[in-house]
């Protein structure tokens, strides 16, 4: 018995091949599950739901978090004995959750495709008697959500399973397959083409710009279907996207034109007006006005908080602390962020932290496992499974709605987009722009009853005179703090990787430590490698 991954694409299901290829020599072809343009808007749906939102314990966009937080170097362990996170960098391991992100995404893949060639193979008009409005409405939305989700998948792959892409380089390894059509054949389906670095991120692009190109910028109510206002993909996550993939490859100058479209563009759906907590409390159909994207986890049917978050914040659902909370931020972090003088230390908490709204709404302080009980001040949480004998900030981002466990998650929000900006137009000489684009973002951050003034008569306050890179970057791991950012972010920029608590140096962001592998039973059962 041979099997392969890829199968799941033929008849949208997980198969098991044997080895006889007559298995492909279909009598008929299989006939396709839509009949009709309203049941097409399911083949998004599921692939939303593969991605974003299935499982307890097994969400595969949770998981991709985990991993891409493990290796960064602005979060510690509390569990230096674990290996299981790959804190360590230890990627020449197999890792069980890494496996299913790569067997869940390619499965959305092979989905995605059958669903792409079902339209092509119909000339464009898969459903006789569609009205231009459905056309335009529907159709061409739904084709920009599949290539949406099918440039996610493979964004997935090619943060977590990929070489760095290096400008100017070869990027010539070949490393995860690269599927665009749906196999058709034995030989196909178990010996696809293994696609280079260059190859995959160009596949990427394509299809986030496919996606840029076909979605609409809002729902429109009567028009489309009433499930595409809920938290799925318009133009602006596809611009959002665009700028994420070109930083990546490190052609600064397009990520800087999407980064700005999303920004400057949106006709005031998004902007920076609330308090940041309010892009992580909502248990409804909404969200708060800095998301251009959220996973919809109100919906109590299909939707939930993913547990494996747990890892990397500090609540499990309506149940208080989570007991296993493996991450903190680092403490060469804290002290160059001037958080805490010297976390190990003097644990004191500064004004510097107490004023900004993020440590007050999106951190937890945790105190240190050997404070005498009867020390023990009331309303606080004491580590107890880690025995960390220092204070520790952790990050206090998911189960924050109203519902816990069924709040919903953000994706893509606006302080990205200012933040990216701001460290491309510093990279281009601009410093000007940089400072403004980074006080906006300081600015939605800070408290002006606690520091006692204003941010712009502060210090804090940026100009194009004193405005530094390490500025806009620390600035940025603050922000996006445990939301799977940091180690793109600096792959991106194209820098070494500082190894933070796991001993000094740094390591290039080429390194293979952020490389994790193929899953060994598509390396044994995949001809192609």
């Amino acid at each position: 018995m041979k099997k392969t991954i890829f199968l799941a694409c033929i008849i949208l299901m997980q198969v098991t091949a044997c080895n006889d290829k007559k298995y492909f020599e279909l009598e008929r072809p299989v006939e396709s599950p839509w009949t009709n343009l309203a049941e097409f808007d399911r083949a998004p749906i599921g692939g939303y739901g593969e991605l974003f939102a299935k499982g307890d314990w097994g969400n595969v966009y949770n998981y991709w978090y985990l991993y891409k937080n493990a290796v960064g170097d602005d979060v510690a362990w509390s569990t230096p004995g674990d290996n299981a996170w790959g804190w360590y960098r230890d990627t020449e391991n197999n890792k069980d959750w890494v496996d299913e992100t790569f067997r869940i995404t390619y499965k959305v893949i092979s989905s995605v495709n059958y669903a792409l060639q079902l339209v092509d193979e119909k000339g464009g008009i898969p459903f006789p008697k569609m009205s231009d409005d459905d056309k335009k409405y529907n159709l061409d939305r739904i084709m920009g959500e599949l290539h949406f989700l099918r440039g996610f998948a493979y964004y997935m792959n090619a943060t977590l399973l990929v070489n760095a892409y290096v400008p100017g380089g070869a990027n010539d390894a070949k490393q995860i397959p690269l599927r665009t059509t749906k196999a058709s054949s034995y030989e196909d389906a178990s010996a696809p083409k293994i696609g280079t670095v260059q190859e995959i991120w160009d596949q990427i692009l394509a299809d986030f710009t496919i996606a840029y190109e076909q979605l609409p910028e809002r729902y429109i109510a009567g028009l489309m279907h009433p499930s595409y206002q809920a938290g799925r993909a318009n133009k602006f996550a596809a611009a959002a996207m665009l700028s994420r993939t070109y930083f990546a490859m490190g052609n600064y100058a397009k990520a800087k034109e999407y980064a700005s479209f999303v920004i400057d563009q949106n006709g005031g759906d998004y902007n920076l007006s609330e308090e940041p907590i309010e892009a992580f409390n909502k248990s409804i159909p909404g969200c708060g006005k800095e998301t251009i994207m959220y996973i919809p986890g109100y919906d109590k049917t299909y939707g939930k908080q993913n547990y494996h978050a747990t890892t990397f914040t500090h609540l499990f659902g309506g149940n208080g602390p989570c007991g296993w909370t493996a991450t903190h931020m680092d403490y060469t972090v804290l002290k160059r962020i001037g958080w805490m003088k010297d976390a190990k230390n003097d644990t004191s908490i500064t004004i510097v932290a107490r004023r900004d709204r993020r440590f007050r709404q999106l951190i937890a302080v945790r105190e240190a496992s050997n404070v005498p009980v009867a020390q023990q001040i009331p309303g606080r949480f004491y580590e107890v499974r880690t025995n960390l004998t220092w204070r520790t900030l952790v990050a206090n981002k998911y189960y924050r709605g109203p519902l816990f466990g069924h709040t919903n998650v953000p994706q893509i929000r606006l302080a990205e987009m200012y933040l990216t900006r701001a460290i491309l137009s510093f990279k281009e000489g601009d410093k000007n722009s940089a400072a403004n684009d980074l006080n906006i973002v300081r600015k939605r951050a800070w408290d002006a009853t606690v520091a006692g003034v204003s941010y712009e008569t502060s210090a804090s306050f940026v100009t194009g005179a004193n405005i530094t890179e390490q500025m806009i970057s620390d600035e940025r791991l603050i922000e996006m703090f445990c939301e799977g950012d940091r180690i793109d972010y600096l792959r991106g920029l194209k820098v070494d990787v500082p190894n933070g608590e796991r001993g000094p140096g740094s390591v290039p962001y080429t390194d293979k430590g952020f490389v994790w592998p193929i899953p060994l039973v598509e390396r044994n059962l995949n001809n192609s490698y």
